[in-house]
């Protein structure tokens, strides 16, 4: 009996210091600007629009493969670090099986390309990686992609990679525009672009007459693609902006420009041209690192605004 107390406790240490680390690395993640949650699969399901399936069976899976879960990434850190404390019961439980060596059923996952999504076993692939374990079996289903994912990536990019399949499907630059190098280094910013088209579609359709057909989604987008998006990089090409921030891509600063752009449209009161908005980024923000904190906190302000 005295055993089986010890073990508890041990289990239940073992869930506090765990806790306390997902909170120290969120901290730390906090600080440098980046997040530490697991993915959704949900999310990468939708932006990829994975519909084929097929049941691989039983496998042994790398539990570093592992980075997201379908209903539980909230509970758990991008290390699969529990969050919670309503986690503790059932997390120290299965804590103190596997230290007694108990053979626990295989957890079921959802691959992506070469990663895994934990449909059900979260609190085993937890414990598990915290303890050391490798390894750990797992009944997987397989969601087919031509998408290349891998744990080698960072969850961002991942994020970012679905992003961007899903952008290139519904403007249909992906089969009418296929050399695009469009690329992009912060998750959320090609909602930017989608609504940019949607205004512009908009706006097209209200100067048709009734009589005219009226301009689709992919079409505006083939039209924002070769009149405003490749002018507006010729652009940054023309000042050389890109080398004033090597840690930046073309598109970044399609983004950057236009948000700073709708901004001193605002603070002046009248619609300010892509140059201006690019030479006056250049200008002023290019060289001084805390100045391009400025910046990027004065667009933020006005990220709320709806393009669409």
């Amino acid at each position: 009996m005295e055993n089986g107390l010890n073990f508890n406790r041990d289990s239940s240490h073992e869930f506090d210091n765990a806790r306390f680390k997902s909170m120290l690395l969120n901290l730390r993640y906090f600080l440098i600007g980046r997040n530490n949650e697991l993915l959704s699969f949900e999310k990468i399901k939708k932006n990829l629009e994975l519909y084929n399936q097929r049941n691989l069976g039983i496998q042994t899976v790398r539990i570093k493969d592992i980075v997201g879960s379908l209903d539980r990434y909230k509970d758990f850190d991008s290390y699969f670090l529990p969050k919670k404390m309503s986690l503790q019961r059932r997390w120290a439980n299965i804590h103190n099986l596997l230290v007694k060596d108990v053979i626990l059923p295989p957890v079921k996952l959802y691959k992506v390309g070469d990663v895994y999504f934990v449909f059900d076993g979260n609190h085993r692939v937890s414990v598990s990686k915290k303890m050391g374990v490798e390894y750990i079996d797992a009944e997987v289903i397989e969601f087919i992609t031509d998408v290349k994912i891998s744990s080698e990536m960072d969850p961002g990019q991942i994020i970012i990679l679905a992003e961007k399949e899903k952008f290139l499907s519904i403007t249909g630059l992906k089969q009418k525009r296929p050399d695009n190098k469009m690329r992009i280094t912060a998750p959320g910013k090609y909602d930017f672009l989608l609504g940019q088209i949607n205004k512009l579609m908009v706006q097209m359709n209200e100067n048709k007459k009734a009589n005219e057909k009226m301009t689709t989604f992919k079409e505006a987008s083939l039209f924002w693609y070769d009149n405003i998006y490749l002018p507006a990089i010729d652009i940054i090409k023309k000042y050389g902006i890109l080398q004033r921030f090597p840690t930046r891509t073309k598109t970044d600063l399609y983004i950057w420009i236009n948000e700073h752009k709708r901004y001193l449209s605002l603070k002046y009161g009248r619609e300010i041209i892509t140059k201006f908005a690019a030479q006056d980024i250049m200008n002023r923000y290019s060289k001084n690192p805390f100045n391009r904190i400025k910046l990027g906190l004065m667009n933020m302000g006005h990220k709320k605004i709806k393009y669409d």
